[in-house]
């Protein structure tokens, strides 16, 4: 996939900061185009519509993400890539929590919008269930768990990646603690990893300043 332009991603960036400052629907193209120091003309050249620009910023949050895991897997230390992926997860939803917050809506509202990131769900989710195969064959997942049960821990995964944050969930309800992704997927895994698993999830956690689970 094509990456995006340099002028174009100045413009996104000025775009994300407005967004998340202000709300997608808050923020017109004219203030963008000030903020990116260029004129409307030259910005509605680029993205005739705000949904244009929607879909470029989508566009780069996917591929941000398929290059810190797709292409530059550590094979050597697959556990260590599992827990990144969720801590990065975790951190690209709060660096842009207009999307993350509003991702059904904004889909609802375009159907390209839509069909990207069901396309990037599907790819998250078959690397999710090679990656938990890889840790099986590793020896660091359990060999009496089925296939089947890491399809759905995979999709357990994607499925808790993709709401966690979303405005309507109940990551907003001061009663309940505030956990944060990271920590809830790591927690999600862990009865899957063997003992050498387990072990390798404590010293990764305590980089990450999680805390240490005991058997």
């Amino acid at each position: 996939m094509a990456r995006t332009s340099k002028v174009k991603l100045q413009i996104c960036e000025h775009a994300q900061r407005l967004f998340n400052e202000k709300g997608y629907a808050n923020v017109s193209l004219r203030e963008i185009a000030e903020a990116a120091g260029t004129t409307i003309g030259n910005l509605t050249y680029h993205f005739p519509q705000k949904e244009k620009l929607l879909e470029a910023i989508q566009k780069e949050l996917h591929l941000k993400f398929e290059d810190q895991f797709f292409t530059s897997l550590n094979r050597d230390n697959t556990l260590a890539s599992l827990c990144q992926s969720f801590f990065n997860s975790q951190v690209n939803r709060e660096k842009n929590p207009f999307y993350y917050q509003y991702v059904h809506e904004l889909c609802k509202d375009s159907k390209t919008l839509a069909q990207n990131n069901e396309r990037f769900r599907e790819k998250l989710y078959n690397f999710y269930f090679n990656l938990l195969l890889t840790l099986r064959n590793q020896g660091l997942m359990r060999n009496d768990i089925s296939e089947e049960q890491y399809q759905t821990l995979a999709y357990t995964i994607v499925f808790m990646s993709a709401l966690w944050i979303q405005n309507s969930t109940p990551y907003y309800d001061e009663n309940l603690p505030k956990i944060k992704l990271a920590s809830a997927l790591n927690d999600v895994v862990y009865p899957y990893l063997t003992d050498d698993g387990i072990h390798q999830l404590q010293e990764l956690s305590m980089q990450h300043n999680e805390p240490e689970k005991t058997m």
